[in-house]
């Protein structure tokens, strides 16, 4: 392939032969750096994300509790990565408006929107009880 949709792994001028693991995951942190620095949503969740860690170890939950906390947050994460993905290529090939482009975008934030609401009903289930019983309830 070549132009621009060569594939990112591929050798060429200006790529070396053998695509690494490193090379691999420094594509990633640019994704998820580009998703945090772009998306006003993705800054939120990370603002969350600190904030639920913070009463976490505040409330000192359980390992289980951690991972449940862990879990969420990496998926709140990973849907709006996503959803940044999403929302990129549907502008690349239908930058003009489209029912279907809308669609898609939509979709994907429902994706987002669904994974944060429940990963919210988890924190509850995770805090509200040691809150309560901190308060004498």
């Amino acid at each position: 392939m070549t132009g621009r949709f060569r594939r990112r792994g591929a050798a060429g001028p200006n790529r070396p032969a053998r695509f690494t693991l490193a090379d691999a995951f420094r594509c990633a942190a640019k994704g998820v750096s580009y998703a945090f620095s772009t998306q006003r949503n993705m800054r939120i969740h990370a603002a969350a994300a600190v904030a639920v860690v913070a009463l976490a170890a505040i409330l000192r939950v359980g390992a289980v509790e951690w991972a449940l906390l862990a879990l969420c947050i990496g998926s709140v994460v990973a849907a709006e990565c996503a959803n940044t993905a999403v929302e990129s290529l549907t502008d690349l090939v239908s930058p003009d408006y489209s029912e279907l482009a809308g669609r898609a975008k939509d979709c994907a934030a429902g994706a987002v929107l669904a994974t944060a609401a429940a990963s919210a009903v988890v924190g509850l289930i995770v805090f509200v009880p040691r809150i309560l019983g901190m308060l004498g309830f």
